[in-house]
């Protein structure tokens, strides 16, 4: 975590989440002082800020947990892959598309 490149990216979090804090702060003395569409913004740059914390913190958990053993990294084992109800209907289907018509014509 103490890289020259995590180094980078810490302070390229703080910096985003400071500087979208203090554009929320700005756009919400605008919304206060009769501007009506700086209340979206008053509201969207501090989800900016709650966004860029949520990926810095998801980068480095999964920076420290690529050293763990494969074991402890799985947790708990994957949900079996999605199938649909009618499954059996489309491969049926795509079968007949594939196989040759029989119906005699030249």
């Amino acid at each position: 975590m103490l890289t020259p490149p995590w180094i980078v990216l810490h302070c390229f979090a703080v910096v985003l989440t400071v500087a979208f804090g203090l554009l929320g702060w700005w756009q919400l003395s605008r919304a206060q002082g009769g501007n009506a569409i700086s209340w979206g913004y008053a509201f969207e740059w501090p989800l900016f800020a709650l966004f860029t914390l949520a990926l810095w913190i998801r980068q480095m958990r999964l920076e420290l947990r690529k050293d763990l053993p494969e074991e402890a990294r799985r947790g708990k084992p994957e949900p079996p892959p999605m199938t649909s109800p009618f499954e059996s209907d489309i491969l049926r289907a795509r079968q007949t598309e594939i196989e040759p018509s029989h119906g005699g014509h030249a």
